[in-house]
């Protein structure tokens, strides 16, 4: 059915758009947080204490968000959270000191970072496609890495040209601008246009199954082996890109690079993970899941290797960041790939918020866990070796994960 096709490939757009806002949160405060810091003096440690913030209630968040989202219209929520968003960022340019600016963050941003964010693009999509579903996901998650890309330029251009707090309102109308249209273009279910999954003529059965089926609930969920397996194998790859991330210019200069040489590791790293989101999309529905999970946790353990041998020089740092990025890219997409598959379409808003929450908080953990391993011991490389050995030993039970609902087992 051309019709269908051509609305849900329209959804994934929607999504990639969305989600390229979402990313753009964390990708950007960096270059927020020097006039913040500027502005309010607080020290490093409680500048960077917005995106624990940010983090610590989008895991409280997602579950909660996740749940209303098998419940209540889409297009609406994702409205709700396009103007959230903007309405962060013109809080934080009328804030007069900088705990009014994590209340912000509190209050706006971290809503809106779960109302147009993986979880709600994953429920979205998860009920247009399911033979292609791991093509449109792929493509849909590479937004948030395209945001980490765009929004960096367009912030410094508006902050290059106006001061700090009128800068920050003119992002805010380039977020309604992006967001709102996207988000009213959302249409929830296929069925409201008298359509089906993936431009079929008719449901597919195992749609036709999952509708005839009560919702899951969060205890199911949470006592279901897949969602801790799913929950703690994705979280060993991010949460280790994401302390290896936040630490990568320290670990640079340490060894004697240059900032302005650390910051193109950034962007490498950025570059590369772009392209492992597009590989999955392209190879998911075609090679499976555990395949990709196999690559991407070698990939990582292989990456990571690669950086315990920083002191060797920048092209080996430079290597360790492009294989973490390019392989262990890849189980970025996986949480939102699965989640459909194995708790079906009915509770997968609950079960990927639960998820969000769970990899979220494993996320906030590891950047300050990386800083205190190297206060204690002068290095990065114990914490580099531990995430390769724990990506290893997880190799061992992707296996066993299984990856259709319970009720069919």
């Amino acid at each position: 059915m051309a019709a269908s096709f051509g609305v849900g490939w329209r959804q994934v757009a929607v999504g990639f758009m969305l989600l390229a806002a979402a990313g753009m949160i964390a990708a950007t405060y960096s270059i927020v947080a020097v006039p913040l810091a500027r502005e309010f003096r607080p020290s490093r440690t409680v500048l960077m204490l917005a995106m624990t913030v940010l983090s610590g209630t989008s895991a409280v968040l997602a579950p909660l968000l996740g749940a209303l989202m098998d419940r209540f219209a889409l297009r609406r929520l994702m409205v709700i959270g396009g103007l959230c968003l903007a309405a962060g960022y013109v809080g934080i340019s009328l804030a007069s000191s900088f705990a009014q600016v994590l209340l912000i963050f509190a209050l706006l941003i971290a809503p809106a970072n779960v109302l147009i964010g993986p979880v709600a693009v994953t429920v979205l999509l998860s009920r247009w496609f399911e033979k292609k579903r791991g093509r449109a996901v792929g493509i849909a998650i590479a937004g948030i890495s395209a945001g980490g890309f765009v929004f960096p330029l367009v912030i410094s251009g508006l902050m290059a040209a106006f001061e700090w707090r009128i800068a920050l309102r003119a992002l805010a109308a380039v977020l309604l601008v992006w967001t709102i249209p996207m988000a009213l273009l959302v249409v929830d279910r296929p069925s409201d246009r008298g359509l089906n999954p993936d431009g079929a003529d008719e449901p597919p059965l195992q749609s036709r199954a999952e509708l005839a089926r009560k919702p899951i609930s969060a205890r199911e969920i949470l006592t279901d082996p897949a969602f801790w397996m799913i929950a703690l194998t994705v979280s060993i790859v991010t949460a280790g890109m994401k302390g290896m991330i936040t630490n990568l210019a320290p670990l640079a200069i340490d060894t004697g690079a240059t900032a302005a040489q650390a910051a193109p590791l950034i962007s490498l790293y950025s570059a590369c993970s772009f392209v492992a989101k597009l590989t999955f999309a392209a190879l998911a529905d075609r090679v499976g899941p555990r395949v990709l999970m196999f690559c991407g946790l070698g990939g990582f353990a292989a990456g990571m290797a690669c950086l315990t041998q920083a002191h060797a020089g920048y092209e080996v740092i430079a290597i360790g960041v492009a294989v973490t990025g390019l392989l262990g890219g890849l189980m970025v997409p996986a949480e939102s790939y699965l989640a459909p598959r194995i708790f079906g379409q009915r509770g997968v808003g609950r079960a990927m918020g639960l998820l969000s929450g769970a990899i979220l908080l494993a996320m906030l953990a590891t950047p300050p866990l990386y800083g205190l391993i190297y206060d204690l011991t002068g290095s990065y490389t114990g914490m580099f070796w531990t995430f390769a050995a724990i990506a290893v030993a997880a190799l061992f039970w992707v296996p066993m994960l299984r990856l259709h609902p319970r009720a069919e087992t």
